[in-house]
Formats: C-alpha cells, structure tokens, sequence
C-alpha cells in the first residue's frame, strides 16, 4: 500500500469523486475554514474532504475534513466499514516494525537557523474565544531519554512566535512521561511533529496501550508493509519518509507559557493555562507541501480517535469478559459495552476494565447482546427496564480523568461511573420481550402490502 496521503486522496477521488471538494475562493484561516466544515455537515449532510487552494497569509493550500468518513478511515486500512474494529485489533496484536531509508519526499526542502518562520504557516484559528492559531493535525514522534521506546500521539501546538509553540501534554501519558524524566535530568526532549499523512499513519498513531507498545508497529500493520522512517536533520528521531512536513523541535525543560482559551472536543472552551514550551529548530517538507487540519470536536476528529478507541477498549474487556459483543463510544467520555453475561458480576469486571483503560473514561455503561450499543434508543431502554440505580451503579471517586473535562474541580481529577443495565439475574430467567411470532415476521413482506 502507498504510504503517502496524496496516493490516499487519489483513491478517494477514483472510488467516490464527489467526497473530495477543491475550494479555490480566497478563504481567511481565522474560523472560516471551520466555518465551512460546520455548515456542510449541519446544513447539506456532506463530509467531503476538503482542500482550500488560496489560504490568506500562507502559500500552503490546506487539508481537512480528510477523516469524517467511517467509510474513509476503513478504505485507509483497506478493510469494509463493518470490519474497521477487528482489522485494527489485528494490527494491535500482530505489528510490522518499520524500517528507515536513506530520505523521502519530507526531506525535498530543509530548512534551519533563521528560515524557519512558524508564521508562513496557515494561521488556522478554530473557534471563537481562541488564544490564537493552533496546529491541530501535527502527530509527535518521541523518544524515552533513558530506553528504546518510542511513542506517537496527537498533541495540540499553540503558534507562539515564529520558533515557538505551546504543547497541551495530557497528565500521565506516554509524551508527559517521557518529557518528565528528560526534564528531571535538566534536558530538553527530542521531539518531530509530523504533518499530512495517509490515515493509516493517523490512525496508528492513536492506539492506546502499555507505554513500550511502538504504534510505528501498529501504523506498518495498517499499511499492510514497514512503515518507512527517515532521520531527522537536527535529532536521531525518526520520522515518515513520505509525509508532507516534519517540525523539527524540542520540549524544554522546566519552563512554561500560558496556553488557551481553545475550544476542544468536548464541545468547550477551557481557559488558559500554564503549558511546555517547544522550540522548532528546522521544518522539513515536500516542494508542494499540503499543509493538514483538523476542525476539532466535528467529525473529523471524533472519528480519527473512536475507532483506535473502541479496539483498545475492546481488547481490554474481553481480557477480563471473554463474551464481550460489541464496545462503542457514542461521545466524550462515555463507552457502552454489549456482553453475553455468563456468570453474575461480568458486566462489572465489564465496566471495571473500561475504566482501568482509559484514563479519559468516566461513564460507562453495560448491556445484554440483545441490545444494539449502536442505536441509543436501545441502550436507553436497558437502562430504564433492565437497572436499578441504588444496586446497580457503581462510582468511582478521586481518579485520575482528562484534563480537558470542564466539570472537574480540579484538572483531570474526577469521579468515574458504571451502570450495570443488564437483565438480573440473567437475561434468559428475565421477563420475557414481547415480539411478533418468528414465522409471521418472515411471511410479511412489505412490497406485498405498500404500493
């Protein structure tokens, strides 16, 4: 499989030409790039990928919209829309290490010292309330100071000057963690922010597990092939040799600017905040460079991180229910899990493990296999028919949650939930669901009735 985004965006326009929209009317990258994404998935029901050719201020066109398509994100890890869940636990369970080539096509412009300007960049401002522009596609590549582990995850960078951003690192991540031990030792942390890459890069990059799990690993499964890397000019990271840019940095130790107001995924905007501060020592990019975005809390991003999420969540409920059907994330915090409860207190173990997976998890809620967790309605239902909230909610006080949840009282220290929405004791001892008779449903046949 091709490794590059541009091979990516061909396949979209060969298979379904109308879900990618070149927009070549002078656009200002101060909300109205987001504006647009809005108004075609509220107002016309589109999520086409979309490619602004006159971006005000920059000479980069930019890219977004690229990942609001289930159908999208499964033709990138060439699997069918329904298949998305296992062919990602497959790469989880069987990665292809990548391996490192002499260049790439991210290396065709180099530039260090005084040629590096962050402000010739799209200055993309999302939402009202912004501090400023943020970059919202940039993947960061990181080294442990002290081992051979390597992580990859989404950070947000606030434009600071023109060497200078903001990094948003989540408390007791992967990317904290190794920033604070380069720190404790009084030393920056290496660090390369990769931009525009085919969404199997993306995807990867958002597979959450143990901190020595490489999800460079997970990107060659996706791909099909080793995932080719390329040394970076200032650093011995590694990054993709077929990217469209490559920021070169560090994260410095022991200082901090103020970071925010930015409007995230839960739908608000949180406030400023004191945050790590990089430094960009060279950019790297193709000669025609695309410059990628993310319109956060739309579909673009809820999308992206869901289906990473859901395999992971998966893979850590069967480990403790083996009869686990299906995991969904239907929104912010929230996960709903679908077993055959064989033995009573499955779907605690159920909601126990969910928890204990995912730091960002607060609400979870489990159910029968005869309930669809894709359709609400059906989840809703086994709530109110199948739970009783003072035997069957658990709670969970002074856990560590994200950051980015506005009814904390304090950053990312929350209470957690499970609701136990399964039939006691056991869906087949339960009252029975009412339903046509079998051989009925099977004779009626709709043309036969309706004109």
């Amino acid at each position: 499989m091709a490794q590059d985004l541009r091979s990516f965006l061909d396949l979209i326009k060969r298979r379904k030409p109308e879900d990618f929209q070149i927009i070549s009317k002078p656009v200002d990258p101060a909300y109205e790039i987001t504006a647009l994404v809005v108004k075609l998935e509220r107002e016309a029901r589109r999520r086409p990928v979309l490619l602004f050719e006159n971006v005000k201020g920059t000479k980069f066109p930019v890219l977004t919209n690229l990942h609001a398509s289930r159908r999208r994100l499964a033709a990138a890890m060439n699997a069918a829309p329904e298949e998305t869940q296992r062919a990602y636990l497959r790469a989880m369970e069987k990665p292809i290490p990548p391996k490192v080539v002499k260049t790439g096509p991210v290396k065709e412009v180099v530039l260090t010292g005084d040629r590096v300007n962050l402000y010739d960049l799209p200055q993309i401002v999302h939402h009202e309330g912004d501090a400023g522009p943020y970059l919202t596609a940039a993947i960061s590549f990181a080294k442990d100071p002290t081992a051979e582990v390597w992580n990859c995850a989404y950070n947000r960078l606030m434009i600071k000057g023109r060497d200078t951003t903001s990094i948003h690192l989540t408390t007791g991540k992967h990317l904290w963690e190794f920033h604070r031990i380069a720190e404790s030792r009084g030393e920056p942390l290496p660090l390369a922010l990769v931009i525009g890459v085919h969404p199997a890069i993306a995807l990867g990059a958002l597979a959450i597990g143990s901190i020595d799990e490489d999800e460079r690993g997970i990107m060659g499964a996706l791909l099909g092939e080793p995932l080719e890397l390329v040394k970076c000019e200032t650093s011995d990271l590694l990054v993709p040799a077929h990217a469209e840019m490559v920021l070169e940095a560090e994260i410095l130790p022991r200082e901090r600017t103020p970071e925010g107001p930015f409007g995230e995924f839960t739908g608000y905007s949180l406030g400023e905040r004191q945050r790590e501060v990089v430094k960009v020592r060279a950019i790297t990019h193709r000669r025609d460079a695309m410059f990628q975005d993310i319109t956060v809390a739309r579909l673009d991003h809820m999308l992206l991180s869901t289906i990473p999420i859901e395999a992971n969540l998966y893979r850590a409920v069967r480990a403790m229910v083996p009869s686990v059907k299906a995991v969904r994330v239907p929104g912010p915090f929230t996960c709903f899990v679908s077993i055959e409860q064989r033995v009573p207190g499955q779907a605690k173990n159920a909601i126990l493990s969910v928890l204990g997976a995912d730091l960002y998890m607060k609400r979870v809620v489990v159910v029968d296999n005869d309930v669809d967790v894709f359709d609400d309605r059906q989840v809703n239902w086994a709530i109110a028919t199948r739970c009783q909230p003072d035997r069957d909610i658990t709670i969970v006080t002074n856990a560590r949650g994200s950051d980015l949840d506005p009814s904390t009282r304090e950053d990312g220290y929350t209470a957690k939930w499970g609701v136990d929405a399964t039939a006691k004791p056991s869906l087949a001892a339960y009252t029975p669901r009412h339903r046509v008779p079998p051989g009925v449903w099977q004779r009626i046949n709709l043309k036969d009735f309706l004109a």
